[in-house]
């Protein structure tokens, strides 16, 4: 049964990243059917064994109960009080009047039901993710998917055919965009999915190298030298993808890429100490180095040079929008202007191209604050920050090489996606949100499950009677 379900997670992210990320109002809504179907039926089967067990932390709980409360009708007085300029907004408060925390409870509550279905999909890779299997489907599909979007935007970038299927794209003509319409979303993706490329190259080499664990290497007892071949076959694999973050010419996406890499193999040297892992890691820089000088990286980096000349942050529009969401953010700190409405509201704020609709803040940090508050905000982001400092301890200490290769891609993934969330709204794209909760549903599973299952089982140690 939980194979079943593992397999039909994996089929849901793979419908909604092809689907043009999920955007579309059909897709999400049938990725939310799934996911909630699936959680069900994990509920279902756990009824029948007569236990109910969710790997559901509070952290997430208390950040859904702020959603709720921004569209539970209250008391005009509490509004005001919490709210000051919500309740300006509303103009006709008279006392005794009820009225929602949310400017607009609608689209709150629709943005309430996607978290909802993020969560379940938090919930399902939690409890169906075994590290003592080998490479899991849910990875394998991660990755499968990841190698076609990565060729899928190399051929539209080289051949100059830019289609996303039988759909002609209308912007971003010269760049890679896979199956997504806006190339930066297509680069957060495969920065959400080259960390575990990567970390299996890592578990390779300790294959390779000797550093055999008691735990989920039934595999690997083998023959060493396959575990040479199958390194060599995800660096090449890793190649393919950074060269497709590359020319996506996603500023961020490239910078955050470029970083994850380099911390993801520095921690991999603190726990090997090996010269031939330092060797392999700058033995991939300079094939995609030189892949990327043989087919010409003019307009790449012509992408950067803006940045250094007079007056770019005045041409840049997301300085622009970021100013402006700080003021939105000033009249609604606590509570927030509610879940999902950041596109209306905006607009009496917006100062510059004001003939142009913004719908994000194109900095998934300052939308969340603007739409749930500071509170709300730092609800959703510090425990994930807390989760991803756990995740690094515990890979530097983890004795069990499988698991520990999980964790360094469940740290690249989401240090990726947070480091370009600062300049981009990945998290508002369904298959890049979908994807992110199940890396951390992962993450949660081996770092806080399956190591205090650990701790809690260990027997404490003998101490001598004097």
């Amino acid at each position: 049964m939980n194979k079943l379900l593992e397999a039909l997670l994996a089929l849901a992210i793979v419908g909604a990243t092809l689907a043009f990320g999920g955007v579309q109002t059909i897709t999400y809504s049938l990725m939310e059917i799934v996911l909630f179907a699936l959680l069900l039926a994990l509920l279902l089967k756990q009824a029948r064994e007569g236990e109910i067990r969710l790997p559901l932390p509070l952290w997430p709980v208390l950040f859904l109960l702020v959603v709720v409360v921004q569209v539970i009708p209250l008391p005009s007085g509490l509004v005001e009080t919490l709210s000051p300029a919500r309740a300006a907004d509303l103009r006709t408060v008279t006392q005794g009047a009820w009225a929602t925390l949310s400017v607009y409870p609608r689209d709150t509550t629709l943005s309430l039901v996607k978290v909802l279905a993020y969560l379940s999909a938090f919930v399902l890779a939690a409890h169906l993710f075994d590290s003592r299997q080998g490479l899991s489907t849910l990875l394998r599909a991660l990755i499968l998917l990841g190698c076609f979007e990565a060729g899928y935007g190399i051929v539209q970038y080289l051949t100059g055919w830019q289609k996303i299927f039988t759909y002609t794209k209308k912007s971003g003509l010269g760049e890679a965009s896979g199956t997504f319409i806006n190339r930066n979303h297509f680069a957060g993706f495969l920065e959400l999915v080259l960390p575990f490329v990567l970390a299996s190259a890592f578990y390779s080499f300790q294959v390779w190298a000797g550093r055999r664990g008691s735990f989920g290497m039934r595999r690997a007892t083998g023959d060493r030298s396959s575990g040479i071949h199958q390194f060599l076959f995800y660096l090449f694999l890793l190649i393919v993808m950074v060269v497709a973050v590359i020319f996506s010419r996603s500023r961020a996406g490239i910078l955050a890429t470029l970083f994850t890499i380099i911390l993801m193999a520095a921690l991999a040297q603190l726990r090997t100490g090996s010269k031939a892992w330092l060797l392999g890691v700058l033995a991939f820089f300079g094939s995609v180095l030189g892949y990327g000088l043989w087919i010409g990286l003019g307009p790449v980096l012509a992408r950067f040079e803006g940045i250094g000349e007079p007056g770019y942050l005045q041409i840049e529009g997301r300085f622009a929008i970021w100013k402006d969401t700080l003021r939105l953010i000033h009249d609604f700190p606590l509570t927030g202007s509610g879940l999902g409405t950041f596109d209306l509201v905006f607009r009496q704020y917006q100062t510059t191209s004001v003939n142009f609709l913004v719908d994000h803040a194109h900095n998934d940090f300052l939308e969340f604050a603007s739409d749930t508050g500071l509170p709300g905000a730092s609800l959703l982001f510090l425990p994930i920050l807390y989760l991803l400092g756990r995740m690094a301890l515990s890979f530097l200490d983890d004795p069990h090489s499988y698991r520990r290769a999980v964790t360094l891609g469940c740290i690249g993934s989401t240090t990726a996606l947070l480091l370009h969330s600062v300049t981009d709204f990945n998290l508002q794209i369904p298959s890049n949100a979908l994807v992110f909760a199940v890396v951390l549903g992962i993450g949660y599973k081996v770092t806080c499950l399956d190591r205090g299952a650990e701790a809690q089982t260990e027997s404490p140690p003998y101490t001598p009677r004097g």
